[in-house]
């Protein structure tokens, strides 16, 4: 019985040699492909895929956000990171969200489906250009505070608004990158005030670095 796949990558050029690769291995089918976090999470909600292929550097939802999303409300979907970034706070990130398996982009074709055959018979993998001693050291000073309670009475929406607004983006590129009005991103960051307990808006950028929701 052939595992279904979505693959999220938003540089189409790596979706597409994903794509032929897979498509030449007779044990997986692609059922569904998405360019950014939100939409994986949609392809996920439509598909509910064996294994979710998933980069982490994405634009609107990054992959340690679309991942816990995932995990969270499709806990049996497997996902794989595959991605460029060999840091520890990228790993570890990837890895707290509900990763499976954590494979570079360097990897070779074999690597990578037994990668994928590995996360899907229950295991853990992680790509062998990764030295366990940097999985073994200790998280750096100030690192991010577990996170509150609060989080999870977020929308998909507000956590999103959240992490824009991490970025540094203001109510008008908000509002332009959502397609809502500005009233609505007002709304969603005095709920976001209210929801974690903040005195004002200024304060939700610091908040979303603080607890690691911002990379």
């Amino acid at each position: 019985m052939r595992r279904t796949v979505v693959l999220v990558e938003d540089l189409d050029i790596v979706r597409e040699g994903l794509r032929s690769l897979l498509e030449a291995h007779s044990d997986f089918e692609i059922a569904g492909e998405a360019g950014d976090g939100l939409e994986a999470v949609r392809q996920v909600e439509r598909i509910t895929p064996d294994l979710v292929l998933m980069d982490l550097s994405m634009p609107t939802m990054d992959g340690a956000e679309a991942i816990r999303d995932i995990k969270r409300r499709f806990p049996r979907v497997k996902i794989l990171a595959l991605t460029a970034h060999k840091s520890l706070a990228h790993i570890r990130g990837a890895l707290a969200a509900g990763a499976d398996g954590y494979v570079l982009k360097n990897t070779t074709a074999p690597e990578l489906v037994r990668a994928m055959e590995t996360v899907l018979s229950g295991g853990r993998y992680m790509s062998p250009d990764i030295p366990e001693a940097l999985l073994e050291q200790p998280a750096a000073s100030g690192p991010a505070r577990e996170q509150p309670s609060a989080l999870d009475r977020l929308s998909e929406r507000e956590l999103l608004v959240l992490r824009l607004t991490a970025r540094g983006k203001g109510n008008k590129a908000l509002a332009r990158e959502l397609c809502i009005s500005v009233k609505t991103v007002e709304k969603h960051k005095a709920n976001l005030v209210r929801k974690l307990g903040l005195r004002s808006a200024s304060e939700l950028a610091p908040f979303a670095h603080e607890y690691g929701l911002f990379d």
